[in-house]
């Protein structure tokens, strides 16, 4: 029995870890989309393109049907950015985080009936915040998860959702914008999601709630209303149904979001979305869909005066590319991949090439003081732009260009070890993308440039370094045990050998600080000073380098001409030469000089020679 508590506690963790850490990676970025929309529209779609790419490398192990449904809502919410509808994006968000609510409030049932309270305590401020439930809550349901009350603490959260379902419906029908009856709608759909298989919300269905969307979204409010008051009826019965005595009847939590309801429930099924409308509020209306995957409600036709219309911006970039792509299928395929990411003429496309750029620097800045974690944080905000608002458009001109910048973005992205000669490389090769619309190139010693930065990027340079570090050792070992005499000129060539070889070794520790440092490898932090050792990494190490230089010639001087003095391969000043005094020898001298020069010079007798590693 212990066995199986053990695989169940396990179980339950495996499910909350990545529901917990994917909503507290989408929800602030989220929320920075719908507050940048107006003021700073491309930036919002570089967060969400980041919220995408966040959720698709985290989302392994989350139900398919919830992963399915946020992926398309992410999707949907880049339509609504792209058309400008703060409606429609408001309602996807919320849809969102809905769905992220369904599993965080299934996982917390799951940790308290595997007895995980500690998991259960992190997660109820989730579950509350992605329903956006009054703190107040908090106290009441771990009151009831410590007195192991887990049917009374379900009750009390169905009826808090019951309660706002409830409200939201009526203040959707007391509405008199269209707007703002879709948003309060969507509300009250979305706190639906998260208990839709209760079988005391059997009278609520998702199909119910996307069909009078879906008439509000056509027009229709009269319609809409009459839908809004079979669903507020609903509500109240769900409300009285959890609110009652009699409906004390103990109900499983449900494990996994693939668990169809037992009644009253709609079984999950794959999703199917409908083209969206032709307005520029809303961005699609969306057929009934499952309860945990939920169905996107449309969005209402707005009655104010519509701003100039998407057709004709969109018909002007088909003017635009009609200039550079001949053929009619590859330029609409172009254009429609252009218009998705908010690029509406070639003039767009150039500024979202140089917005590219700028965040490229900025990651560049953040990789030169030594934070590694936010620069592959923004490397992957500048890989994404790149392949929805650049990579389109060179793909048609030169797909061997684009394929190649999107390899190394995707490898600069994942490497270790960033050099911030690495970064001048990328913004080249950014370059190159907007001079191919000019039928230009840098030339061949850039794509020599990218095709080394391919190669060694990453850990094969690190160990090219390390190694190349460590090896410097050893030449100094050598020379401090062949010249570490007590000859003061060796002692100089030393301390050249050991300047020479400093950079070397500098480079191999910074390299070590980086993979220490990185979130992938070492975890550590604090070692991340160390990369700025790098002479690759900033001004301050290229100026010492310039510096160990001017060293190296300075002790390498002076040893090496005390050395060549002590040879005899400099005369002194103070000792010249001697001359004799007669230039011309007789005879018999010369015989006596002949034989005094096969004798052994007495200054270089055993008792007056100097080893070659003293000093004279």
């Amino acid at each position: 029995m212990k066995r199986w508590f053990a695989i169940i506690t396990l179980f339950s963790l495996a499910w909350a870890t990545p529901a917990l850490t994917l909503y507290d990676q989408l929800a602030p970025t989220l929320d920075q989309v719908r507050a940048l929309q107006n003021s700073n529209p491309a930036r919002a779609l570089e967060l969400l393109s980041k919220a995408e790419d966040d959720f698709r490398k985290g989302a392994g192990e989350l139900a398919p049907v919830l992963r399915e449904g946020v992926q398309q809502s992410l999707a949907d919410a880049r339509q609504a950015l792209a058309r400008r509808s703060k409606a429609d994006l408001e309602a996807r968000i919320q849809i969102i985080k809905a769905i992220m609510g369904k599993a965080l409030y299934d996982s917390y049932f799951s940790a308290l009936a595997a007895g995980n309270s500690a998991e259960a305590s992190r997660l109820l401020p989730k579950v509350l915040s992605a329903s956006g439930l009054p703190n107040s809550l908090q106290a009441q349901a771990q009151a009831l998860a410590a007195a192991n009350d887990l049917d009374g603490l379900r009750r009390l959260f169905e009826r808090t959702y019951a309660q706002g379902i409830a409200n939201a419906l009526q203040r959707a029908q007391a509405q008199t914008s269209a707007v703002q009856a879709y948003l309060e709608a969507t509300r009250a759909y979305a706190l639906y999601l998260i208990v839709q298989d209760s079988p005391r919300a059997r009278g609520l269905s998702a199909k119910a709630f996307v069909d009078a969307l879906g008439k509000l979204s056509s027009g229709n409010l009269s319609s809409f209303k009459a839908d809004v008051q079979a669903l507020a009826v609903q509500a109240q019965n769900f409300l009285k149904a959890v609110s009652s005595p009699q409906s004390q009847q103990r109900s499983s939590p449900a494990t996994t979001a693939q668990t169809p309801p037992a009644t009253g429930g709609v079984r999950l099924e794959a999703p199917r979305t409908p083209p969206a409308p032709k307005e520029v509020a809303p961005a699609r209306a969306e057929t009934a869909q499952p309860a945990a995957y939920p169905a996107t409600p449309p969005t209402p036709k707005p009655v104010p005066v519509q701003p100039a219309p998407i057709q004709d911006a969109y018909q002007q970039l088909l003017g635009d590319l009609r200039f550079l792509i001949k053929d009619n299928r590859q330029l609409e395929r172009v254009a429609d991949s252009l218009s998705g990411a908010g690029i509406y003429s070639i003039d767009d496309w150039k500024r979202a090439l140089l917005e590219v750029r700028g965040r490229l620097m900025e990651a560049q800045a953040q990789a030169e003081t030594g934070q590694t974690d936010a620069a592959r944080r923004t490397l992957a905000q500048v890989n994404a732009r790149y392949r929805t608002a650049i990579a389109p458009l060179v793909e048609a001109l030169q797909p061997q260009l684009a394929l190649r910048t999107s390899r190394i973005l995707g490898l600069a992205e994942n490497a270790v070890g960033l050099r911030t000669s690495d970064f001048t490389v990328l913004s080249g090769e950014l370059l190159e993308n907007g001079l191919a619309l000019e039928g230009k190139s840098l030339g061949a010693f850039h794509n020599l440039q990218v095709w080394l930065l391919q190669t060694i990027l990453g850990i094969p340079r690190a160990f090219v370094f390390i190694l190349a570090g460590l090896l410097a050792f050893f030449p100094l070992y050598l020379l401090t045990l062949t010249f570490g005499g007590r000859n003061i000129y060796w002692r100089f060539l030393g301390l050249a050998f050991f300047f020479l070889l400093l950079p070397a070794m500098m480079e191999g520790l910074s390299y070590i600080g980086s993979i220490l440092s990185d979130s992938r490898y070492g975890r550590l932090s604090f070692f991340g000073a160390l990369t700025h050792l790098s002479i690759q990494q900033n001004l301050l190490a290229q100026l010492f380098w310039g510096l160990t230089v001017f060293l190296v010639i300075i002790f390498a001087t002076i040893g090496l001409r005390g050395i060549a003095a002590q040879f005899g391969l400099l005369q002194n000043q103070r000792t010249p030469v001697r001359r004799g005094r007669n230039t011309t020898i007789p005879q018999a001298s010369a015989a006596t000089a002949v034989g005094a020069s096969a004798k052994p010079n007495p200054g270089l007798t055993s008792e007056t020679i100097v080893e070659w590693d003293e000093e004279f």
